[in-house]
């Protein structure tokens, strides 16, 4: 071995137990094979100062379990899907992801656990302000964990993280997702920062998406309500999607394309939660794409365009009017003659 200067920190043994089956010489149901194993861990535990249970030779397994709800301020008590769920006891860690009814189930430990929720998923993380992984560490037990999340910054990273997991694992109606984690595509990070900015609700940078170290996305406001930083997730990650489309393209894009596809992403993909949510247009935040998918009243006489369609018209287009002629041009809508004057009205 090379010459390493290194430090025993101290000898542990922690076992796999979902591999035990597949290394033992002995029958799988034979008791003698897995005493062994049990007995081991148990001395390491003993014999690193780490065991706080009576002695004992007879060892019962258990599985961390439990449910995680959350306060939303306009639907009340839910359960919170998606989310990234921890148990530790010692190095031995397993880890679970709630389902829709906001229960998990994960791993087979002896002792009590330190539960936690770890704010991430494969393809994005939400960070504790612009540094450091966003955590919530919750009790130490052995039995189930049922934890509510009622306020507080936890309910503002729990409220991020619903509106991101829709839009990278729900149902979206059939566009792109965001960049997804891949080779030489980092995490999207999501900086969740715990201050009021009276400027903007959230801020979206591709250029700082570099090896992943940076926040591509960062939202503020933690007192508005459920359903407007719900909103706002959407509406960055739907800048994310839009600039992935073809970078070059996005970044040439006047700000009135660009704002106003991210706020129809963020009016689409809301309402599939809050069916009564109102978006709020002014100057390039525009609801044309409302508008082209809604019924006809009024300035509008322009209807049943669906976001596919929209997208894919959108892609590689950096003006407002070559956007909608690429409308015109690639699809048949009884009521594409009045484009123009929808267009004009935004």
């Amino acid at each position: 071995m090379p010459n390493i200067k290194h430090e025993l920190l101290y000898e542990v043994f922690i076992p796999d137990f979902e591999t035990f089956d597949e290394d033992r010489v002995v029958p799988k149901n034979s008791s003698t094979a897995c005493n062994f194993y049990e007995k081991l861990e148990y001395e390491s535990y003993k014999l690193t100062g780490n065991l706080k249970e009576s002695i004992t030779t007879k060892v019962n397994r258990w599985t961390p379990s439990g449910r995680i709800t959350v306060l939303d301020d306009l639907l009340g008590t839910i359960p919170l899907v998606g989310a990234n769920v921890h148990a530790r006891w010692c190095t031995h860690i397993a880890s679970g992801i709630t389902n829709n009814d906001g229960r998990f189930s994960m791993g087979n430990f002896i002792f009590e656990v330190n539960y936690s929720i770890k704010w991430e998923r494969y393809n994005y993380s939400i960070r504790s302000g612009t540094v450091g992984q966003a955590w919530y560490n919750g009790p130490k037990k052995k039995g189930e964990w049922i934890f509510h999340i009622g306020s507080g910054v936890t309910k503002f990273y729990a409220t991020i993280h619903r509106g991101a997991h829709h839009y990278y694992y729900g149902s979206i109606g059939g566009i792109k997702r965001p960049p997804q984690n891949a080779f030489f595509q980092p995490q999207m990070k999501i900086a969740a920062i715990n201050e009021v900015n009276n400027d903007t609700d959230g801020r979206h940078n591709a250029s700082l998406r570099i090896l992943g170290l940076f926040n591509w996305i960062k939202i503020w406001n933690p007192q508005n309500s459920s359903d407007i930083i719900y909103a706002t997730a959407i509406h960055e990650l739907g800048h994310a999607s839009h600039w992935e489309m073809n970078h070059s393209k996005y970044n040439d894009s006047s700000t009135k394309v660009k704002e106003s596809w991210a706020t129809g992403i963020e009016w689409s993909l809301t309402r599939m939660t809050y069916p009564n949510y109102p978006p709020f247009y002014f100057g390039n935040y525009t609801g044309i794409v409302e508008d082209m998918i809604d019924g006809i009243s009024g300035y509008d006489q322009v209807c049943c365009y669906t976001m596919v369609e929209l997208e894919n018209a959108i892609k590689n287009q950096t003006t407002w009017n070559a956007w909608r002629d690429n409308i015109i041009n690639k699809y048949n809508n009884a009521t594409e003659a009045n484009l123009p004057a929808l267009f004009n009205h935004w």
